[in-house]
């Protein structure tokens, strides 16, 4: 495969899925959103930093290290991981500085209390890329962390909730909004990735032919309580994984349909907000470049008239 091809991320495909033209300011001028806050992106790369390094210790020891090795290891390095990442003027007190602190944390205890245990122990490669290529279609992604099983391979993406990745209630929609019948890019990142990751595996020294692969997204703060108390405010963390593989295999046509659709648009500098009606009323209420935007600006003149 010559080095000259160009490859797209699945978030690039997400982004213009959502709107071609939020992909141009974004992607292609680099327009810095105005809203844009490092605040959980620091704290995403404390937590993804803390497992990376967590699972690269544990296959790195002579021995399978014991879980209370392998725990108080990853305490240790969410720490560290804060310390290095976060960033204390992105915070407007103290007080929610040291919250956010706490709920990193726990969330990354709680990972290694349950099903981090094993990732750490039989992890083969983290943050690693893989590269995709189907007919004319080039993709490549950064890897969280891919583990060994009995059956294979799991391939796993941290994120701090699920909110917005596909489901078994939601599958459907990809479909839908396929035919144009409705508008649900919100989840199309997520399937990307799944697509993205799953066949790239396939390309790795880690597969061998007949391996199951599958593809799991772990919110790691999916779930947080909150206890006030005298000494301020406790957190309890609990995660969550959600399996996709077989939403993938489900739908895997119409998956590559609209990556097809989205790199060949991207390739080829195409960036009229297409289908209109439908961006405007879905995506243009969030996105952060409203008031460059001459399609948005155009659009509301005209409902104002």
């Amino acid at each position: 495969m010559s080095e000259d091809v160009s490859r797209v991320s699945p978030s690039r495909l997400a982004t213009y899925a959502t709107c071609p033209r939020k992909y141009e300011y974004d992607k292609e001028w680099s327009v810095e959103s105005p809203e844009e806050s490092r605040r959980y992106l620091d704290r995403g790369l404390a937590y993804h930093g803390a497992i990376e390094d967590t699972c690269a210790w544990a296959t790195d020891q002579p021995e399978s290290p014991t879980d209370d090795e392998i725990q108080t290891y990853a305490h240790e390095a969410i720490e560290r991981r804060w310390d290095e990442h976060a960033d204390r003027d992105e915070y407007a007190s103290d007080a929610q500085f040291a919250y956010d602190r706490q709920v990193a944390i726990a969330g990354v205890d709680a990972y290694f209390a349950a099903a981090g245990l094993e990732h750490a122990r039989n992890s083969v490669e983290q943050e690693g890329w893989l590269t995709c290529d189907r007919g004319d279609v080039h993709l490549r992604g950064r890897v969280d962390n891919i583990v060994r099983t009995d059956e294979g391979l799991q391939i796993i993406d941290y994120k701090g909730s699920l909110s917005g990745i596909v489901s078994g209630r939601t599958h459907n929609r990809i479909e839908a909004h396929h035919a144009g019948e409705e508008y649900h890019a919100s989840i199309l990142k997520s399937v990307f990735q799944a697509a993205t990751y799953i066949e790239g595996a396939k390309a790795t020294e880690h597969y061998e032919p007949g391996m199951d692969i599958e593809f799991t997204f772990y919110g790691v703060l999916y779930n947080v309580d909150r206890t006030p108390g005298h000494d301020g405010i406790s957190v309890e963390v609990t995660g969550k994984s959600r399996d996709v593989g077989w939403i993938y295999e489900a739908h895997e046509d119409t998956i590559w349909s609209l990556i097809d659709d989205c790199y060949t648009g991207i390739v080829d500098g195409e960036f009229t907000p297409e289908p209109w009606e439908e961006i405007h009323e879905n995506a243009c209420g969030d996105c952060s470049y409203q008031g460059m935007c001459g399609d948005y600006i155009g659009a509301e003149v005209s409902l104002d008239d």
